[in-house]
């Protein structure tokens, strides 16, 4: 495939070639076959090098402009894999109807699309969460400023990651303050996508090139086998929330962190066992259950990318949604906060990925499953949290002589 840029040429009624605004087409050749297409913008004649075939870097709006060209040109690629993988027929006519399925939205530049998605959501956020988007929008800019890194969608990849985190580390900030700021990044661009903003797709492995951070809640929270059967049976109000509801779900029965459910393929799970592959090589194999099963089940015959055995949800979309179903469900169980010494609130204000281990444990524990078959599911040797949950357990039990 070959692809070219070019400004549209036009003489007046005296001949004279048009220097005015000028609208730009891209021509695609494949197979044999040439598609033009107009690239949606103008430019005058003298804001067109015709060489490099883009926007000259002295015209108004030239990085915006040139970024959209890009974003076109990789569409066309998209284009023409899209076009083979569906055994459509190779011709001009198929490779434009799928094109202008794939084409995004055109906008003037990241930035303007991350205002947006902060100024369309913030009647739904919370001050907090509005506050936190806000830093990390600044906290880019900052970035841009001081490393001379051009943040584009497309520049969004693991040399932006590396570069980022570097820069984070020099301001001091903690290993886990960055990696909740890459979990809002990649929530934006989450966004960008599904708004049909944004094409590029690498920053979907941002998590494979960090360390994850530990999940579990300092005071050990978890549900109880009644409030996790009132999740399981939750009827969600859309895909998101179902499929929030079952990947939370598998991990409470089955016992494995959310990390490691991101990393599971296709080839992982079977009819009865998954394969837990560590980053060292390591692997553990786990029986499923039928509660596990039937989760899989629902997922198996279904195609996500590189294979996933379950789609792709950042943690912050999973927190956000669980706190929402957990009170929706009326999970009001008064819980020690984490962090706060002695205050108490409810069990919904809490709910995160992390807590889906802990419940597996202590439901385990209630069922009187051997502590070393415990840690053999949790893959931690003499795993504290069973200890602790034990612990809070026997707690609770000896708290009903008071009932009598």
């Amino acid at each position: 495939m070959k692809t070219r840029f070019y400004i549209e040429k036009r003489k007046d009624e005296s001949g004279k070639l048009m220097e005015g605004e000028r609208p730009v087409f891209m021509s695609i050749s494949f197979s044999g076959n040439r598609v033009i297409l107009g690239a949606g913008i103008k430019v005058d004649m003298h804001g067109w090098d015709i060489d490099l075939q883009k926007v000259k870097a002295t015209y108004p709006g030239s990085y915006a402009y040139n970024e959209w060209l890009a974003t076109l040109n990789a569409t066309a690629e998209s284009t023409l894999n899209a076009v083979n993988s569906n055994n459509e027929n190779l011709d001009s006519e198929s490779f434009r109807k799928m094109f202008n399925q794939l084409k995004p939205k055109f906008s003037s530049g990241y930035f303007d699309v991350f205002y947006q998605f902060m100024d369309s959501n913030s009647l739904r956020w919370s001050d907090a969460t509005y506050h936190k988007v806000r830093t990390m929008y600044k906290l880019l800019r900052e970035f841009e400023d001081q490393t001379g890194y051009l943040i584009t969608f497309n520049s969004m990849t693991a040399v932006f990651l590396e570069q980022f985190m570097v820069f984070s580390s020099g301001k001091g900030y903690k290993y886990s303050t960055t990696y909740k700021s890459i979990n809002i990044l990649v929530w934006f661009l989450n966004w960008a996508t599904d708004n049909n903003f944004n094409v590029y797709r690498e920053y979907r492995g941002f998590y494979k090139h960090m360390k994850p951070l530990e999940e579990v809640p300092k005071n050990h929270l978890y549900l109880r086998w009644n409030e996790l059967m009132m999740l399981k049976e939750y009827n969600p109000a859309n895909r998101r929330e179902e499929r929030v509801r079952d990947l939370f779900c598998f991990m409470c029965y089955s016992g494995i962190r959310f990390a490691e459910l991101q990393r599971l393929r296709k080839e992982d799970l079977g009819r009865d066992q998954v394969i837990i592959k560590k980053k060292q090589g390591n692997t553990r194999q786990l029986p499923l259950n039928k509660y596990t099963r039937e989760i899989y089940q629902k997922y198996e015959n279904k195609y996500y990318l590189d294979n996933a055995a379950f789609p792709s949800i950042s943690v912050i979309t999973m927190n956000k949604y669980l706190r929402s179903i957990g009170k929706e469900l009326g999970l009001n169980r008064l819980v020690t906060s984490p962090g706060e010494m002695g205050e108490r609130t409810f069990l919904h204000e809490f709910l995160t990925v992390g807590i889906a281990v802990n419940t597996f444990i202590a439901n385990a524990l209630e069922l009187k499953v051997p502590m070393e078959v415990i840690s053999n599911f949790t893959g931690v040797q003499n795993d504290s949290r069973a200890k602790k949950i034990r612990s809070t357990l026997a707690g609770e039990e000896i708290k009903k002589f008071d009932q009598i």
